[in-house]
């Protein structure tokens, strides 16, 4: 028997203003639940060996809830084995849709083809939260052709402070893809305090960051041994947008590049970063870059 020890936390009042949301609170889910009202709020809970022939394995929700927060809560081998999208959820509302996933621990997920883990698409706009935070994927694996993500992230203001995403395989984009809104002036999608580690893409890409014209950021991630094909034309992190990385080990990664820019109307800055390799397709600029190995000391909730 398998116990789930997580602490209890109140989150709800920190990132919504709505007040009596639908909740869900410490409960083991061997089936798809069927969730009610358009506040919903799910904490402390286990959902473990779902398996679904729809879109999201363990959690549907689309269009019929506005904010979104799960907290402290595991997915423990959760797959849709005939919809396409989100192993383990599958929440959109590209209305007025936000969506936290706070503390979240995800293992042996998979879907039939898209966002082995979680489909998470919100309200395009700059207030719309899009966070996964102090959270974890591990494992998630399909070596179906054309199978991709282990998280995707679309609009809104994407944050992932304090993430670990590691030991996924996948077609390609074996890491995140993140589309967030775009605004010129703003940073829209952060990732910060992360690891991106041993991931595996049998065809192309870990890292996929994409809005044309937006400022994402990377700072103090560890992004290590992560593999794709050599030959292909891709690489390890693959954007379209400018791109600023600081603070961050980049090493042992093997790829056709490491750094590939698709637009050449962007550019990647490196900042104070340890690397072993710069490949890129010309529009990388690097300052203060050094070259001796060190890896950043984060800490992360285990995947078990």
């Amino acid at each position: 028997m398998l116990t789930l020890l997580l602490h209890y936390r109140t989150e709800w009042s920190y990132y919504f203003t709505e007040t009596n949301p639908t909740k869900y609170n410490s409960q083991t889910y061997t089936s798809r639940p069927t969730l009610s009202g358009s506040n919903v709020y799910i904490s402390n809970c286990l959902f473990i060996s779902i398996t679904s022939t729809s879109d999201g394995g363990a959690l549907y929700l689309y269009n019929s809830v506005t904010n979104f927060l799960v907290e402290s809560t595991s997915f423990f081998t959760c797959k849709t084995t005939g919809g396409s999208w989100g192993g383990a959820i599958y929440f959109r509302n590209s209305g007025d849709g936000q969506s936290v996933l706070h503390e979240v621990c995800a293992y042996d997920c998979c879907s039939n083809l898209h966002c082995l883990f979680a489909r998470i698409e919100v309200s395009d706009t700059a207030s719309s939260k899009n966070y996964f935070n102090y959270s974890s994927i591990s494992r998630c694996v399909s070596t179906i052709s054309n199978s991709n993500y282990p998280l995707c992230l679309y609009y809104g203001k994407v944050c992932c402070p304090s993430v670990n995403i590691s030991m996924n395989k996948c077609y390609y984009r074996s890491g995140i893809y993140c589309y967030s809104f775009y605004d010129s002036n703003l940073v829209t999608c952060s990732i910060t305090y992360s690891s991106f580690t041993d991931n595996i893409a049998i065809g192309y890409t870990c890292i996929l960051l994409s809005r044309p014209g937006a400022n994402f950021e990377i700072k103090s991630c560890n992004i290590l041994r992560n593999t794709q094909p050599i030959g292909n034309g891709e690489g390890i992190i693959y954007t379209d947008t400018n791109l600023m990385i600081e603070d961050s080990c980049i090493l042992e990664n093997k790829g056709t590049y490491i750094f590939r820019q698709y637009s050449s109307s962007y550019t990647i800055t490196l900042s104070n970063c340890t690397v072993d390799l710069t490949s890129n397709n010309g529009y990388l600029t690097t300052k203060n870059t050094v070259t001796k190995s060190f890896i950043l000391a984060l800490n992360h909730m285990s995947t078990r």
